[in-house]
């Protein structure tokens, strides 16, 4: 069965990296204590059907996932304890077909699903990792942007499992996303059902709904294929019978609309139902001008409109395009389909930089005067001496003194020929280190500060340990 899910947009400069988290989990049942969670979480986190759990998100966690099996009498138990759980919002979602744990087959690896089979996933947040990832920009932010607070889950998978044996205690929330509970079977494949509306008016829209194929390219990007498309009728329905079971994203468009990413699609050859909402926004125009510290105007820079939240609501609005522009002879630009709303300005030109985290907008918006500064770059040598070096080496960059929330940081592997350059860096005073990777603390090399200086090119030797 198909699952739609939203994009994840990941930073990778400009915020400190201990705000990014692996994800991490692990198998069996062993009890698992002291997370935080809501009371009550524990007795059904820790079922003796879990196969396995993981946490996420990828940058930041505090989400957990327990993955189990079991008939319909285990269900039973573990729902009359879901019941008892301190948190305001917990439902329960049927769907068709067998479930997958995500730990013991990550990218649905065919010769992994038999044994990665699960009948349900119970899903709980720790409360002050929500409200933190809760109140990030809309790129970051991974949580619904309907939800007031923490919600409670448990996804039952009815293909080994008989539902209609199950007790459900009274007062909690079933939805019911089968086939046959909206009017399918099993022959019409993975369905998926649709509504596009305007975000403002929350009318009915005509609009053009295309699947697109997403094929990753040698050179790096991807490539997109239209391979179904839809209209809506008159009441802003659709409908998708036997979807393809690409990895595919939804796009919708509607004209005097902002196109919309509706999400992604990836199937498993499993017949399932799913319900897709997408909210358009009218389309508005913003423009402003790039200029150098001393006023010239800057030709070329690359304009994008990030964190993207229309004025009427609705979460984070992603283009299929993304809002990028570029700016003219005179360091001028205009973005002509973006929502009414709340944005961050990111900047990009080489040699060029601009610190911080974009530059807060508001559209529609007339002349936004954007500056840039020249930036540094650093050539990094490691010197093995007369040892013969093995496997990858990594460098990091950190501003001196520790990183924090808008400073420049990265790292990177070094190349064949021990080498590795950090291009458009912020002025200012930074510390190199050094390590292999993998590597321990006890391999990391003695580190090197520099204090860089805008326009100008360092080069440094880190000796390895």
């Amino acid at each position: 069965m198909s699952r739609i899910i939203a994009a994840t947009l990941f930073v990778l400069a400009l915020v400190p990296s201990s705000a990014f988290a692996l994800i991490t989990g692990g198998v069996g049942n062993k009890p698992m204590t002291g997370h935080g969670w809501p009371v009550g979480a524990e007795a059904v986190f820790n079922d003796k059907g879990r196969v396995a759990w993981w946490e996420g998100p990828p940058f930041g966690g505090g989400q957990y996932h327990a993955e189990c099996r079991g008939d319909a009498k285990a269900l039973s138990t573990v729902l009359a304890d879901f019941a008892k759980i301190e948190v305001k919002s917990k439902k329960v979602i049927l769907h068709d077909g067998t479930g997958h744990s995500f730990w013991l087959a990550p990218n649905g690896e065919k010769e992994k699903l038999k044994d990665a089979q699960v009948d349900w996933v119970f899903m709980i947040w720790r409360a002050e990792s929500w409200s933190h990832l809760h109140k990030l920009p809309a790129g970051l932010n991974p949580t619904a942007a309907d939800d007031d607070s923490p919600p409670s889950t448990i996804d039952v998978f009815t293909g080994n499992l008989k539902w209609s044996d199950v007790v459900v205690p009274p007062g909690l929330r079933v939805v019911d996303n089968r086939l046959e509970a909206h009017g399918f079977k099993a022959t019409d494949g993975d369905v998926i059902q649709g509504l596009v509306i305007d975000l403002e008016t929350k009318k009915p829209l005509a609009a053009t709904v295309q699947f697109q194929r997403i094929e990753s390219q040698t050179k790096g990007g991807y490539k997109y294929t239209v391979v179904r498309e839809m209209k809506t009728d008159a009441s802003g329905k659709w409908v998708s019978k036997n979807t393809p079971t690409d990895w595919l994203r939804i796009v919708v468009l509607a004209e005097g609309y902002v196109p919309r990413l509706g999400g992604y699609l990836r199937g498993d050859d499993q017949p399932g139902w799913q319900m897709n909402e997408t909210s358009l926004a009218r389309a508005v125009a913003a423009s402003g001008k790039v200029s150098d510290d001393a006023g010239a105007p800057l030709k070329d820079v690359n304009v994008r409109f990030d964190d993207m939240v229309a004025a009427a609501g609705g979460g984070h609005y992603e283009s299929p395009d993304g809002f990028e522009f570029k700016t003219d002879e005179n360091g001028n630009f205009r973005a002509t389909a973006i929502p009414a709303g709340k944005a961050n300005i990111w900047i990009h030109k080489a040699g060029y930089m601009r610190p911080g985290l974009g530059s807060p907008v508001t559209t529609p918006a007339n002349d936004i005067a954007l500056t840039m500064s020249l930036s540094a770059q650093v050539d990094v040598t490691i010197d093995f001496g007369d040892r013969k070096r093995t496997g990858d080496y990594m460098v990091s960059i950190a501003p001196f003194g520790g990183e924090k929330v808008g400073s420049y940081g990265g790292s990177g592997n070094i190349d064949a020929k021990n080498k590795i350059s950090f291009k458009d860096v912020p002025p200012g005073k930074y510390t190199f280190i050094g390590r292999p990777n993998p590597g321990s603390l006890n391999d990391t090399a003695e580190p090197v500060t520099i204090d860089l200086k805008g326009g100008k090119t360092e080069a440094i030797t880190i000796k390895a340990k």
